[in-house]
């Protein structure tokens, strides 16, 4: 039983991790697109 609750958390605990670096990725992608679009704009023109 403890092995499976050690599994449980272990699975828990890179869910989690996953889930911050996928929200720390969008935090710092998002800006930079929102800088990029502009630029592609202007160069399409």
């Amino acid at each position: 039983m403890s092995s499976q609750s050690q599994f449980t958390r272990n699975l828990v605990a890179i869910a989690a991790a996953l889930f911050m670096s996928t929200v720390a990725i969008g935090a710092a992608v998002g800006p930079a697109q929102a800088n990029a679009n502009p630029v592609k704009v202007s160069i399409n023109a």
